[in-house]
């Protein structure tokens, strides 16, 4: 097995906000060691963060610009034949990805969304009016419009999505999601062969791109993060569940929040990102 070179794409933005515990929560996981102990394996880690440069005219030109720094590293990672492993603060992040993978010849990848939330709202559903929660429905074509275009996001087609681990949907979101026909697999199917087989078809064909955000799996795991949920999906369980793909050709950790976290639960969410690293970014 080799190991794919890396690079770690910081990008301490909670939508536009840069003073939140989920902003924070990159250069937090680098604190606490996570590069440091990838290099311990013998893998090659470059460190970059994303530092947009606009003035902050308006929260679109903002997010875009972030967006667009997102997708000239992963492009250029790409391009040099390393791995695109995103640390972000919030999952709109995605939209700079997916717009890179595309800007590197991978037209329609693969969407595996991990997630407690759906992030299928438009500005119309969502109880908050959030942006976060609209990130999965932005890279399908579904919301923020203005957003996608100025990134230069293609929309990807609905059946080269799936949503993984979703425990807690808005109302108006859920008829979204049925309304579009996106394809949810609960924790508790995670293990059947038709939920193993409609991953496959996403990851088999064309690349794809795995977005964790955290909050997905289970707070034993996983409690170092800003919104969590109960009965999330064991690592094990979600390790078995994709192994055996190819590896991604981009992954995003979104979500995280160490404010509040103790030494112990700190320690579980950084051991819990390397595994998770370490399983999906080796060639076999």
């Amino acid at each position: 097995m080799s190991l794919l070179p890396l690079d770690l794409i910081a990008v301490p933005w909670d939508v536009e906000r840069g003073d939140t515990s989920a902003a924070r929560a990159p250069g937090e996981l680098a604190a606490r060691g996570f590069p440091a102990r990838l290099r311990a394996s013998g893998r090659e880690v470059r460190e970059m963060t994303v530092h947009p440069i606009n003035d902050g005219s308006s929260k679109v030109e903002t997010v875009a610009e972030i967006g667009h720094d997102i997708a000239r590293a992963v492009a250029q990672a790409r391009a040099q034949g390393r791995f695109p492993l995103v640390l972000s603060g919030g999952c709109l992040a995605a939209v700079g990805v997916v717009a890179g993978l595309q800007r590197g010849g991978t037209e329609s990848p693969g969407v595996v969304w991990i997630d407690a939330h759906g992030d299928f709202n438009t500005p119309e559903s969502s109880l908050s009016g959030y942006w976060d929660g609209m990130a999965l429905a932005t890279v399908c074509g579904v919301s923020l419009a203005d957003l996608r275009e100025a990134v230069g996001l293609k929309p990807l087609a609905l059946d080269r999505a799936i949503h993984l681990a979703g425990r807690a949907f808005d109302p108006l979101e859920t008829a979204n999601i049925r309304r579009h026909g996106l394809e949810l697999v609960a924790v508790n199917e995670l293990a059947s062969s038709g939920a193993r087989e409609q991953i496959r078809h996403r990851a088999g064909a064309g690349g794809w791109y795995l977005h964790v955000d955290l909050d997905g799996l289970d707070p034993r795991d996983v409690p170092a993060v800003g919104f969590p949920e109960p009965d999330g999906a064991r690592l094990d369980d979600l390790l078995e569940a994709l192994g055996g793909l190819p590896p991604p050709a981009a992954m995003t950790f979104s979500a995280l929040s160490f404010d509040h976290a103790g030494d112990d639960e700190a320690e579980r969410t950084v051991a819990a990102c390397l595994r998770l690293a370490e399983a999906f970014t080796a060639r076999g």
